[in-house]
């Protein structure tokens, strides 16, 4: 997948997922959106707080509490020519933010990110053992294995019947009767 697993896209592509589909059932019935009921200050309470209750950590991480591990990450970048004005700091995370714009990460009070920079990190090495590791796998695998890999056929496109949908749920067990 090639996909960015970073916070910033996936609060994105929630945010833009869910106005998309409010927009095409609206727009099916005839009907226009004028307001959109899911809010960016939403989807950046589910990256944070959401997030640390789904995996049962709530009461540990997820916002910033007395009694609760220093988990933060502080958003600068002064050369960034959509870091101003800040209007609506939740909708600036959501569509202007990246991860380039992290300037500081504290971990559980420790600082591993200070200055758009990794600390502690030897990236040099980390970038060479990626390296041996990629150059191992060509090399088990073969070049034309590797690059088949990497550039697969795109098979036909094929609509399936999808049980698992967010709305209309039910339709699918009457076609099973």
């Amino acid at each position: 997948m090639w996909w960015s697993g970073d916070i910033f896209s996936a609060m994105r592509a929630t945010l833009s997922a869910d106005r998309v589909m409010d927009h095409f059932e609206n727009h099916n019935e005839g009907r226009a959106v004028t307001n959109h009921h899911l809010r960016a200050e939403q989807v950046v309470d589910w990256a944070t707080r959401g997030g640390a209750k789904a995996i049962g950590l709530d009461s540990v991480i997820g916002s910033v509490e007395e009694g609760k591990k220093a988990d933060l990450v502080l958003i600068k970048n002064d050369d960034s020519p959509v870091s101003f004005p800040i209007l609506h700091p939740y909708g600036h995370v959501v569509y202007q933010a990246q991860r380039g714009d992290v300037h500081t990460v504290v971990v559980n009070g420790r600082v591993v990110k200070f200055d758009h920079k990794l600390v502690g990190v030897d990236l040099d090495k980390a970038r060479r053992a990626i390296d041996e590791t990629t150059g191992y796998l060509r090399s088990e695998l073969g070049e034309q294995a590797w690059e088949e890999g990497m550039h697969p056929e795109v098979p036909e496109h094929e609509t399936l019947a999808n049980p698992y949908t967010y709305t209309g749920a039910a339709a699918w067990k009457e076609d099973e009767e």
